[in-house]
């Protein structure tokens, strides 16, 4: 994510995270009503903000998020294992996961596609983006086949998005996907 090659909708070129951070930034802000959580994730996978309807303070705990703040490597698997854990202790009708990454599993003590199976199993659909480069090698390389499997494994979706305008097509189809579901009282 530290990586100086994301090019934003208006042309600018900035660090793949903070392209990232503008692009989910504008997604929070448009979740109005909805709770979500943040779980950022390297080596080891933690939540940033945990589910809450305080969308400006979640925007803030995106703000603090740093390359290499949960370690080098990358914890595919285990990231969606504290997603599925994390929506089991909520009440929501919907568990959706947007699992955003630009690298691929190197340190996961579950592989990817069997944690997919468990949030099957829990009805937890996850919609993945691929925002790193598929021809980079090691752990820069980002894993589209698995992440296509994890997103066809729990009848999510997989998306790759190479620049910010695609990436706010992206969020804008899973906003399209997923509505914010309100509820409204009366008396």
């Amino acid at each position: 994510m530290e990586q100086r090659d994301f090019r934003t909708a208006d042309g600018a070129t900035l660090t793949r995270l903070d392209g990232v951070k503008r692009v989910i930034k504008d997604f929070i802000a448009r979740r109005r009503g909805d709770r979500l959580a943040l779980i950022l994730f390297g080596t080891r996978a933690y939540v940033q903000v945990p589910f809450t309807q305080d969308l400006q303070t979640a925007q803030q705990l995106l703000d603090q998020a740093q390359v290499g703040m949960a370690g080098q490597q990358t914890a595919v698997g285990d990231t969606i294992g504290l997603a599925i854990k994390t929506l089991q202790a909520s009440a929501a009708s919907q568990k959706v996961m947007i699992l955003l990454t630009d690298g691929n599993d190197t340190a996961s003590r579950v592989p990817p596609e069997h944690a997919a199976d468990i949030a099957q199993q829990n009805g937890v659909v996850i919609y993945t983006i691929a925002v790193g480069d598929p021809a980079a090698s090691d752990e820069n390389r980002v894993d589209l086949p698995t992440l296509q499997a994890v997103a066809s494994a729990t009848k999510g979706k997989f998306f790759r998005a190479e620049d910010g305008a695609q990436l706010q097509a992206i969020y804008a189809e899973i906003d399209r996907l997923a509505p914010v579901k309100l509820q409204t009282l009366s008396w």
